[in-house]
């Protein structure tokens, strides 16, 4: 009973901070490492790195810090951070002055799988995780693809994939920096139980759940306030803007 006890606490202190990192085909820029660094929600910074890279101080990314969302980046050879959670509120604040807010309506979809399952195969290994080969098909533009691609139930891994969507949900960025959506996710979480290990551009190469160093999230001592320098609009510009605004979300 106590060795249960134990390994219970364990499982759930390994999670307290958790690394998780996938290679991607990045194209014309090569290989490339997507990497989440995550505490809490409060906590968490998603960066870039060369594949293969060990540094994992670059100052680049999208962060969380004590519940505020920065975006970091480099700009003529220089650091900014731009406080993006005050911009969302100050956009809020304009779609709400601009009586649009309770014209917009979302429809409520179900999230279409990525891939449909065919055939499930034998069983492989990747950098220490244990999964399986599944033989998927998907569509895309209208064409049918066929491939093999190795998923896996790992409680640890399939815990840090669904807060790191939530998360990557937040910033609004999935692999490869695209925007992140229903097709991304469904990929990534190929069913509630199962995450993707290896597709093709795209491979699982660590989960760790080493406790992080609490400078990792702050803001680059050398990033200056991008939104300081910004040149003010006069009154006539601003009102265009609304307008140009107002009908795009309308």
């Amino acid at each position: 009973m106590i060795k249960i006890i134990l390994a219970g606490v364990v499982s759930t202190l390994l999670f307290a901070d958790f690394t998780l990192v996938y290679e991607m085909d990045g194209g014309a820029e090569g290989k490339r490492e997507e990497v989440i660094q995550y505490r809490n929600d409060n906590y968490v910074k998603l960066s870039f790195r060369k594949a293969g890279d060990k540094n994992t101080s670059n100052p680049e990314g999208q962060y969380i810090i004590d519940g505020t969302r920065y975006t970091v980046l480099r700009e003529d050879g220089k650091l900014i951070y731009m406080n993006m959670s005050k911009i969302d509120k100050a956009t809020a604040k304009l779609v709400d002055e601009l009586n649009v807010s309770g014209e917009t309506k979302q429809v409520a979809s179900a999230r279409k799988p990525f891939f449909t399952v065919l055939k499930k195969g034998a069983a492989k290994t990747i950098a220490g995780i244990k999964g399986e080969v599944w033989e998927v098909e998907s569509e895309e533009d209208g064409e049918k693809y066929r491939e093999e691609i190795v998923v896996s139930n790992n409680k640890e891994l399939v815990d840090a994939m669904h807060t790191t969507i939530k998360i990557l949900e937040l910033f609004g960025e999935g692999p490869y920096g695209m925007e992140i959506g229903d097709d991304i996710v469904s990929m990534m979480l190929v069913t509630d139980e199962y995450v993707l290990l290896s597709a093709e551009g795209m491979e699982f190469r660590k989960l760790s759940g080493e406790k992080i160093e609490e400078t990792l999230f702050e803001l680059p001592k050398e990033a200056v306030d991008g939104m300081k320098n910004l040149p003010k609009m006069d009154k006539e510009k601003e009102d265009v803007g609304k307008k140009i605004l107002k009908s795009m979300l309308e």
